[in-house]
């Protein structure tokens, strides 16, 4: 055990503490009626009518819709789109929320994804999905928290992804389920295919031009947050076992485990202020196909690793926290700031051990979209280890 993975032990011991010992405060229906967002403004400019209601504006289906672009992932995205609404009533049933992120980079490369939560009355069934088509060229630096800049090649490939996973409250807010995961991985090359030896080149599993990675998932989570766009309190945990077989159509027999636990702490300022934690544990065994390992921005969401490119670092186990605090900057809440650090550590390919931290750490700001989904238009500065990268998006990186 070396003197690295101690430190990232200890990071994630003392994070998981915040997470877990306090308890979570209840949470009560967002007040929305002195807030002020970009929609309101929208209105007064067109000279739109407003819900007569309170109850009138939770009813209807919330569209947040927004040009973003992200420099960590050499992309354009033309527009991001969330939709935001109720399956029953707001006081005992959680937003249910669909992100839609269409790109491209104007030279063959795109992407169509699909990000979906989706909450029934009184919160008893709770269904996830993540939908892809996409066509990806990036730069990949190779295995391990050491991987260097010096040795970059770039990796091109067509991705076909079904993600589902449906669960069933079993208590209070805890929840199981079952899922089931498909990625089809196409034309898979690395760019100088004649190149020195690289990771990808030596690596045994996932680097023909083709393979199926079909796996069963078990889920146990549970979830307190009433709205994922903007948690304003509670805390989510989710432990995933997933498990792939050629008996039911993988190329490899492989698996993987994936933890992510959150907490969102009120703070008790003038104006309220949110700080949020994240803990996120993902290790992968057996023959992993190259392009399933776990990586920086490769998460569910991919949210961790503000600060780095997309695959930036990547290995057979991946352990990272992130701390952001998040504070209003007027009276009616229309804008806002955060600061936020985070670290990431792959397990090295040879040693098998932690053996090299990454941080980052960066700042944004915020205007809020949406009052009533509680959706953020953010714009994020991160900067890492030899590394910079900014992001305009829709909604909270967790």
């Amino acid at each position: 055990m070396t003197r690295s993975f101690i430190y990232v032990f200890l990071a994630a011991l003392l994070t998981s503490t915040l997470l877990f010992h306090f308890p979570a405060r209840a949470q009560n229906r967002t007040d929305t009626t002195a807030q002020r967002d970009l929609i309101d403004y929208m209105r007064k400019w067109l000279k739109l009518q407003k819900p007569r209601t309170q109850d009138d504006a939770s009813r209807r289906i919330r569209f947040s819709i927004f040009p973003v672009s992200s420099k960590s992932q050499n992309r354009i995205t033309f527009s991001a789109v969330n939709i935001g609404f109720y399956r029953g009533h707001p006081s005992t049933t959680n937003l249910s929320t669909v992100y839609f992120y269409p790109y491209t980079n104007f030279s063959g490369r795109y992407s169509f994804n699909i990000l979906s939560g989706i909450w029934t009355e009184k919160n008893r069934w709770n269904a996830e999905g993540d939908l892809k088509i996409s066509s990806n060229s990036y730069d990949d630096y190779g295995l391990g928290s050491r991987s260097s800049s010096d040795s970059v090649n770039e990796l091109n490939y067509n991705q076909y992804r079904i993600h589902i996973e449906v669960s069933r409250r079993v208590v209070n807010f805890f929840y199981a389920g079952l899922g089931y995961y498909l990625d089809r991985y196409d034309d898979i090359s690395q760019t100088p295919a004649d190149s020195y030896p690289t990771d990808f080149s030596t690596y045994p599993y996932g680097t023909a031009s083709s393979h199926t990675a079909s796996g069963l998932v078990l889920n146990l989570k549970r979830d307190s947050r009433k709205n994922s766009n903007n948690p304003q309190g509670g805390y989510y945990t989710s432990f995933s076992f997933r498990f792939y077989n050629p008996a039911i159509g993988s190329t490899y027999s492989w698996n993987a485990f994936y933890a992510d636990a959150r907490k969102y702490f009120p703070v008790q300022t003038k104006l309220k202020s949110i700080l949020a934690a994240r803990v996120l544990y993902w290790q992968a065994s057996g023959e992993v196909p190259y392009l399933e390992l776990p990586a920086t921005f490769n998460d569910r969401e991919s949210r961790a690793g503000r600060g780095y490119p997309f695959s930036r670092f990547r290995g057979k186990a991946m352990a990272y926290a992130e701390t952001e605090y998040r504070f209003p900057l007027s009276a009616h809440q229309l804008w806002g700031g955060v600061v936020f650090v985070n670290a990431q550590s792959m397990r090295d390919p040879e040693s098998g051990n932690f053996d090299r931290i990454n941080p980052a750490a960066g700042f944004g700001l915020r205007m809020k979209f949406n009052k009533r989904s509680g959706i953020n238009l953010t714009l994020d500065f991160a900067f890492g280890r030899d590394s910079f990268a900014w992001y305009l998006n829709l909604g909270e990186f967790f």
